[in-house]
């Protein structure tokens, strides 16, 4: 025997009146004050050096942070993480390494002084990933050592991984929303390059490169900035 409903007992529209006057302010307001709290706490949360020691980091810098939520932690005993850093939320940091047996002592990924990074950084490596000293990084920057090797036609490409090659950013470089670093890369310091490029190769210092794949646009050498066209390059003022 089925029990009577509310609208069984009281007309529909009156139901409808209660749930539109009633109920839903109550849980909209309910809602709002937790989500409220719940954003009051994030601004608190993070992994601080203490946190990093006791997650056990290779090593994490005095005053660094990785803002929470963060998206992924793994391999942490071969990630190095410089002091006054911060990693906003959604970083995803993956150090797997390329053999089991790995035994030089080395880290995975390093991560320098004084970098700062945008929501969504993510940094896979198997081998070695190197970020200098005050390196900034827009939004969604993707970074990896290693890549999918799709020369056998019977094998699924996720499951074969190409040989990993080391990536190296220098000091002093930004890297804007959506950059994605290939394996085998080395960023110059100082280095620019423009929202969404993909940096296939080597990109000198003082050098503004963008792209899919990136090219170097722009150089500054001793303060003169040359404009790179078509593989030229033209010595132009600072203010051009």
């Amino acid at each position: 025997m089925r029990l009577p409903s509310l609208r069984d007992l009281v007309p529909s529209r009156a139901v409808d009146a209660v749930t539109v006057r009633v109920l839903h302010p109550a849980l909209h307001a309910t809602a709002t004050a937790a989500v409220a709290v719940a954003r009051e706490a994030l601004r608190w949360a993070y992994v601080g050096q203490v946190d990093g020691d006791r997650m056990g980091f290779r090593s994490f810098g005095e005053r660094s942070m990785v803002q929470q939520p963060y998206a992924t932690l793994v391999g942490l005993g071969h990630v190095e993480i410089g002091s006054d850093t911060l990693l906003a939320a959604g970083v995803c940091l993956a150090a797997v390494p390329e053999s089991p047996d790995r035994s030089d002592g080395a880290p995975i990924i390093r991560i320098g002084d004084r970098v700062w990074s945008a929501p969504g950084l993510s940094i896979v490596a198997h081998r070695s990933v190197e970020v200098g000293d005050d390196v900034w990084f827009g939004p969604r920057v993707y970074i990896t050592d290693a890549g999918h090797d799709p020369s056998d036609p019977s094998v699924p490409i996720g499951h074969r991984m190409e040989p990993a090659e080391p990536v190296r950013i220098g000091d002093g470089s930004w890297l804007g929303a959506g950059v994605v670093v290939l394996p085998g890369v080395t960023i110059g310091e100082h280095v620019t390059v423009g929202a969404g490029s993909v940096v296939c190769d080597d990109l000198p210092s003082h050098a503004v490169a963008v792209g899919s794949p990136a090219r170097v646009v722009r150089r500054v050498d001793d303060g003169a900035l040359s404009v790179v066209d078509g593989g030229a390059s033209r010595t132009v003022s600072r203010r051009s």
